[in-house]
């Protein structure tokens, strides 16, 4: 992505307030994380550019991306590639259905893809820089981002703002959420993120983490959508 310029950056910024946010979903016991981050970044550019917000079909990505793995997990720019050159379905099309998953770990054979009933699809997808100010000007700018991150230490996380400052990134990245805002508390700075894990986790399926410190890896694996 182009270096943008981050000296005007509001204070606070929240997708959920602009309605580009569909309501927290559940990826269940299936590795499907990644799926539940690129539909994220992807509802938010097809809202950006439409100004029509729909709920878009993470199974899709699990039955018929045969560049990731379905519930063993997968890559959110092989996610975009895919979605570039067929597009995705809505949720009410094709819902999310984690119980075919107890059988199939590699359910590419169950795609029913249906070109007819596109609901949206991009036109480019691009990594963004790790700086931190970069992060939150392409955020405010070009919508929702995916990212990659060490999840072990926001297993437990209850609310408020999480800052495990001993929490490696590289290798140790093991889960893709959604990044949809930032903000301050007190003098402290934080993201705001949205988890695949239920409304039940964190504060109503989000949860924030210390803004600035690179915790857990959060800003090395950021990608940007456009419709």
């Amino acid at each position: 992505a182009p270096l943008l310029p981050t000296d005007n950056l509001p204070k606070s910024f929240d997708w959920r307030e602009h309605g580009a946010m569909t309501p927290v979903k559940n990826q269940g016991s299936c590795g499907s994380c990644w799926t539940f981050s690129s539909t994220g970044a992807v509802e938010g550019a097809h809202f950006l550019k439409s100004r029509e917000l729909i709920s878009l079909r993470e199974e899709q990505l699990v039955d018929c991306d045969r560049m990731d793995g379905g519930c063993k997990g997968g890559d959110m720019l092989n996610a975009y590639e895919y979605i570039k050159a067929k597009g995705l379905e809505a949720e009410e099309d094709y819902p999310y259905q984690e119980e075919n998953y107890k059988e199939y770990m590699f359910p590419h054979h169950r795609c029913h893809f249906r070109p007819s009933k596109v609901a949206a699809t991009i036109a480019n997808y691009s990594t963004v820089s790790e700086d931190e100010d970069q992060i939150a000007a392409n955020l405010v700018k070009n919508g929702p981002l995916s990212i990659a991150l060490n999840a072990n230490y926001i297993m437990d996380y209850m609310g408020g703002v999480a800052c495990p400052r001993i929490c490696p990134g590289g290798d140790n990245m093991n889960h893709a959420v959604l990044l949809v805002g930032y903000g301050m508390d007190g003098d402290k700075p934080y993201w705001i993120l949205k988890n695949s894990w239920s409304e039940n986790y964190g504060e109503d399926g989000y949860f924030r983490l210390c803004r600035g410190f690179g915790v857990c890896g959060m800003n090395t694996r950021v990608s940007t959508v456009s419709a």
